[in-house]
């Protein structure tokens, strides 16, 4: 069987930029909606409230499973612009009864005001995600940063961005 998480993120574009936050992984809507209506009361999301997003992420997959050769995106970043389709056949965590997931990425520096990322994916193990990771070391790309990437145990329901934002126009 398949599982999902839910992802809230906060992501603003203007003319000049793209901003975004994740503000954490949960289990249900509800938890997530708990965390929502918190942080529209901080500095930075109140003022572009309508910039929640909701995704599903399932659990284990691997969203890069290749090496690279250059740096992606406008901004050096390749977040999934969309969750991943989930069908009735794939349900919520909260059948799993896990507290935390595992979170993968790769981001390395290229210049000071830039890094290139890649979100590898959300797993629900360590010993998981350190498979992969370890796959990936070998690849075009990765193994050129091999120290790069970042493995996080990551707690669900929580909201992992407290502080709210400025934001300067």
């Amino acid at each position: 069987m398949q599982y999902f998480v839910y992802a809230l993120d906060h992501t603003y574009t203007d003319d000049s930029r793209t901003e975004s936050k994740r503000l954490g992984y949960f289990k249900n809507l509800e938890e997530l909606q708990k965390v929502k209506s918190k942080a529209v009361q901080l500095p930075g999301f109140k003022i572009f409230p309508e910039c929640f997003v909701i995704q599903k992420y399932i659990l284990d997959k691997v969203n890069w499973k290749e090496g690279f050769t250059e740096v992606i995106g406008e901004i050096g970043r390749d977040y999934l612009e969309s969750g991943d389709e989930v069908d009735a056949s794939i349900v919520s965590v909260k059948e799993l009864g896990i507290e935390s997931v595992f979170c993968l990425s790769h981001t390395y520096t290229l210049n000071t005001y830039l890094d290139d990322e890649r979100f590898i994916g959300i797993f629900s193990g360590y010993e998981k995600a350190q498979m992969v990771m370890n796959e990936l070391k070998n690849k075009s790309g990765f193994k050129d940063f091999p120290n790069d990437f970042i493995l996080d145990e990551v707690e669900l329901n929580a909201m992992h961005w407290t502080s709210g934002f400025y934001w300067e126009q």
